[in-house]
C-alpha cells in the first residue's frame, strides 16, 4: 500500500512539472487532453485617467491615438520609476504618463512604468489654458497643449479652464505637448466686509494677489494662511486670514477701518481760497481719513500757497500766512511782472496738476470698479458677456460686475471669471481675451448646490 501511495505522488509530481512552460505559455488540461495557452503581451504609452483599487481596474487613454481603454490591475504588478525602482501604484496618479505592459487576451497588467521622454514640471504657477488655440502659459511660457489635454484635481477630473492663476499645479509634457495638469494646492475665495474707508487704495493677499479695493470683491486666493495687507494713501493696516480650497473666508475690517480726523485752518488773509485735492471748499474746516491731502490756497494779490498737509490724529490746526506780491517801480514794472506771473503761473500749474491728478486717481479707482481691469489695460472696443449660468453674480478678476447674462468690456489678457450664488458653491474659470475684434460670448455649467455637493 504504502509503494502505491509513493508511486501516485511522483506521478502527480511529474504532471505539474509537465504543466509549466516558458514565460508567456501555460499548459491546461481538459478532458485528459493537454492545450496550450500562450498569452501575448503588449505595450501603450498612456496617460493614467481613473485608478479603482475597489474593482482592480486603471484606466489609461493612448498617448498616439487617443484611445480610451481599461485594464486589469492585482496585486503582484510592479510600478517602477524610470530608474527602475518599485514605488507601488500609490507612485503614479491620474495625469501621470506611464509604459504600460499586458496581456492582450485577459487585459491584465503585467507592469507599469513611468514614461522616461516625459517631462515633469512641478510647482508651476501662474498656470493658464487657452483650448481654442490649444496652447498654454506659465509665468510667461507658452506652450502647445494635447487635443486630449487633461487636469486633476485631488483624482477629480476638471475642465482645465477651472484651473486659477493663484493654484499650485503639476505640469507634465511629452513628445513636445503638454497632455496633463495636476492641481498640487487649489484656491479658495477671500470677500471683504465693512472696507469703504479702503476703497480706492489696495489690498494685498497670499503670494502675488494684489488688487484694487472696491465695493463688492470676491477674490480668488491660493488655499494657506496668509498676512492681508490694505491701505489707501498713506494708511494701511493688517489682518491675519486662512483660505481653504474652495471655500469662502469673509474678512471684516471694521476694527482697522481707517480713521478719520478734522483740520482746521488759520488763514491770512481770511477771505483767501481753500482748494484740497483740487476741489474748492467752502470753509477752512476740513474732515476726511488719515491720509495725505494737497492744498492750494489763493488769492488775489497775494502769491498762491501750494503744498500738503497730513491727517494723522482726530483734531488737526494749521496756520498758513500769504506773502503779498511786491510792487514794482513804473519804469521795471514789465520785466518784474513778466518774472513774476511766469514763476507764479508755473507754480500753480504744478500744483494744481498734482492735486487735480490725486483726485484724478481716486475717481479713477472707483470708475475700475464698474469697469473691471480698464486701468492701464489694453481695452479693445469689443466686449465680453457672460450669458450663464442665469441668475448667477458675475465677478471678473475680484470685481463684481452683474448678474449673468451680463456684458463688460473687452481687455486684453488673462482674465478669472468666479461665479457667485447662494446656496451654491463657488466656481470660477480661466479665460483669455485677444485683441481680435470680436465680442466674446461664455456660457459656463450651472453650479453645483450645496446639498448636492454634501450627498456626493
Amino acid at each position: 500500500m504504502r509503494k502505491k501511495l509513493i508511486i501516485l505522488t511522483i506521478l502527480c509530481l511529474a504532471l505539474l512539472l509537465v504543466g509549466c512552460n516558458s514565460a508567456g505559455e501555460v499548459k491546461v488540461y481538459e478532458d485528459t487532453e493537454e492545450i496550450t495557452v500562450t498569452h501575448v503581451e503588449k505595450e501603450q504609452t498612456a496617460v493614467v485617467t481613473g485608478i479603482d483599487l475597489e474593482a482592480n481596474i486603471i484606466s489609461f487613454k493612448d498617448c498616439m491615438s487617443s484611445e480610451d481603454f481599461e485594464l486589469v490591475y492585482h496585486g503582484g504588478v510592479s510600478v517602477l520609476n524610470t530608474y527602475g525602482r518599485d514605488i507601488g501604484i500609490s507612485g503614479i496618479g491620474n495625469g501621470s504618463v506611464v509604459d504600460v505592459f499586458y496581456y492582450s487576451d485577459t487585459n491584465r497588467i503585467v507592469s507599469i512604468t513611468l514614461n522616461d521622454k516625459t517631462t515633469v514640471l512641478k510647482g508651476v504657477t501662474k498656470f493658464s489654458a487657452d483650448p481654442d488655440n490649444g496652447t498654454a502659459k506659465y509665468k510667461g511660457t507658452t506652450c502647445n497643449m494635447w487635443e486630449n489635454v487633461v487636469a486633476y484635481d485631488e483624482g477629480k477630473l476638471l475642465n482645465i479652464q477651472e484651473i486659477n492663476t493663484e493654484d499650485q499645479v503639476t505640469l507634465t509634457f511629452f513628445a513636445g505637448k503638454l497632455v496633463s495638469v495636476v492641481v498640487e494646492l487649489g484656491h479658495g475665495y477671500v470677500r471683504l466686509a465693512n472696507q469703504d474707508t479702503y476703497v480706492g487704495g489696495m489690498v494685498e493677499i497670499g503670494y502675488d494677489v494684489i488688487v484694487p479695493v472696491t465695493s463688492d470683491m470676491l477674490v480668488a486666493v491660493r488655499e494657506g494662511k496668509y498676512t492681508l495687507r490694505i491701505y489707501n494713501g498713506n494708511y494701511s493696516d493688517s489682518k491675519p486670514v486662512e483660505v481653504k480650497k474652495g471655500k469662502e473666508v469673509t474678512v471684516d475690517l471694521t476694527d482697522i477701518a481707517i480713521p478719520t480726523g478734522t483740520v482746521t485752518f488759520n488763514i491770512t488773509p481770511a477771505d483767501a481760497t481753500l482748494y484740497i485735492n483740487g476741489e474748492e471748499q467752502d470753509d477752512f474746516a476740513y474732515t476726511n481719513l488719515y491720509g495725505t491731502y494737497g492744498i492750494r490756497v489763493t488769492r488775489e494779490g497775494y502769491n498762491t500757497f501750494n503744498g500738503s498737509f497730513k491727517i494723522s490724529q482726530s483734531v488737526n490746526t494749521f496756520d498758513i500766512e500769504l506773502v503779498a506780491k511786491e510792487e514794482e517801480t513804473e519804469e521795471s514794472t514789465t520785466e518784474a511782472t513778466t518774472a513774476t506771473t511766469t514763476a507764479t503761473s508755473t507754480e500753480t500749474t504744478v500744483t494744481t496738476t498734482e492735486a487735480t491728478t490725486e483726485a484724478t486717481t481716486g475717481t479713477t479707482s472707483e470708475t475700475t470698479a464698474e469697469t473691471p481691469g480698464t486701468e492701464g489695460a489694453n481695452t479693445t472696443g469689443n466686449t465680453i458677456t457672460v450669458k450663464g449660468p442665469v441668475g448667477a453674480g458675475v465677478y471678473v478678476d475680484g470685481d463684481y460686475v452683474g448678474l449673468a447674462p451680463v456684458t463688460f468690456p473687452k481687455v486684453v489678457g488673462t482674465h478669472t471669471i468666479t461665479l457667485y450664488k447662494t446656496g451654491y458653491l463657488i466656481k470660477s474659470y480661466t479665460i483669455t481675451a485677444a485683441d481680435n475684434g470680436e465680442n466674446d460670448e461664455h456660457t459656463f455649467p450651472e453650479l453645483t448646490s450645496v446639498f448636492d455637493a454634501l450627498e456626493e
